[in-house]
């Protein structure tokens, strides 16, 4: 496990002695109720073990920590339909060391978001704190006014023309974005970084709309790529999924609105932020490039990113309701159309939905979509947390 333990930044402990009978399944038992860990991991190497992992599973169930089971493949014979249910991840495979490790990833997701702070920028009079009900995420909100000064607090400099520089290299093409947008979205990102340091915060979302110069998207697309989740319009759904999607998958989800093309069965998404990196921050970067934003006149910089074409995705939208609600969509990228003539914010990209027949089941108001076929890693994590899946 000392791979793992090195990848995930994780600390594996492993019991010295083997379980091997009715009384060391209890004392581990006891262990666990003594000191709770953050998971249990089983390993299973002798089928007379079965009822020793049962012992461990009620122990972990009636302490509600999410355990991880594994058997080798051929190692017990018959049904396993007992075992995959919530709160348990089973696994019955050939020295999968991999499964392993995303079910320790699980379980680290689920610590590390208790841990969690995250900003939220709105019209708030003072800054007051709150608690995400399910997880236990820490969200901070400040007065809107906090960032506008530091905006114009902001004086240019290397570190500025530096970041505009990174921001037109990349483009394929740049259209009608004036030296004075490009400015202001240097100094959105450096003010929202700083606000980040200051506040101690992991991430943030923002009521950005209709903010004219002061709007975020370029930031926003920066952050997203380097896996520090940012939302637009303050929504708190969106960031809490950008937040878990980054962190169980490595790779920044794309919130956006949701449109129907009805008579070719697809979805079609699109806003005014999107990460370049689709596939993660060591990833290739996407072909983009930089517009007006699409709304309004004030010429603030938006970016419109080209998603690879036929490429899986997945789409998922966090509910922190009682009980937590996950809705997750398979599907596959059919192209981003260029603007005009599609209409919409920016960035956009039509997809065909693979696991279900009818395109405008889709529920949710900004879902966000990831490059990659995940929707199986976020149902094992829907279950393992034992939250509700809306399409079961």
């Amino acid at each position: 496990f000392a791979e793992i333990e090195e990848r995930r930044g994780a600390k594996i402990t492993v019991d010295p002695r083997p379980v091997a009978s009715a009384g060391d399944a209890q004392r581990v038992a006891k262990e666990l109720q003594a000191s709770p860990p953050d998971g249990l991991l089983l390993v299973m190497f002798y089928n007379g073990s079965l009822g020793h992992a049962d012992v461990l599973l009620k122990a972990a169930a009636e302490l509600g920590l999410p355990a991880v089971f594994f058997i080798g493949l051929g190692v017990k014979h018959g049904q396993v339909s007992h075992y995959r249910r919530p709160g348990v991840y089973f696994i019955q495979s050939l020295d999968n060391l991999a499964a392993i490790e995303y079910g320790v990833r699980m379980m680290q997701t689920k610590k590390v978001l208790a841990q969690t702070k995250l900003l939220s920028i709105t019209e708030a009079p003072q800054p007051r704190e709150g608690t995400e009900k399910f997880f236990g995420i820490k969200v901070r909100v400040i007065p809107f006014e906090h960032y506008a000064r530091e905006f114009q607090r902001l004086k240019l400099g290397p570190e500025a023309a530096e970041l505009i520089a990174s921001f037109k290299a990349g483009a394929k093409e740049i259209r009608g974005v004036t030296a004075e947008a490009f400015q202001n979205a240097a100094r959105a990102h450096l003010a929202l970084e700083k606000l980040l340091a200051d506040e101690g915060a992991d991430g943030l979302t923002m009521n950005c709309l209709r903010r004219g110069m002061l709007k975020p998207c370029m930031s926003f697309s920066r952050l997203n790529g380097q896996l520090i989740p940012a939302a637009c319009e303050n929504d708190f759904a969106a960031m809490y999924t950008q937040l878990i999607g980054q962190l169980l998958i490595g790779r920044p989800g794309f919130q956006h609105n949701p449109c129907f093309e009805t008579e070719a069965n697809h979805y079609y998404a699109s806003h005014c932020t999107c990460a370049t990196k689709l596939h993660g921050p060591d990833g290739p970067s996407e072909d983009y490039l930089l517009r007006r934003f699409a709304h309004t006149n004030e010429g603030s910089c938006a970016i419109q990113v080209f998603w690879p074409q036929g490429e899986p995705v997945t789409m998922v939208h966090y509910y922190s309701d009682r009980p937590a609600k996950l809705d997750v969509y398979r599907g596959r990228v059919v192209k981003s159309h260029a603007m005009p003539p599609a209409a919409g914010c920016t960035t956009n990209v039509q997809i065909e939905i693979t696991d279900r027949p009818d395109a405008c089941s889709v529920a949710g108001h900004h879902n966000l979509i990831f490059c990659g076929d995940y929707a199986r890693e976020f149902r094992l994590f829907a279950n393992l947390m034992q939250m509700e899946l809306m399409e079961s």
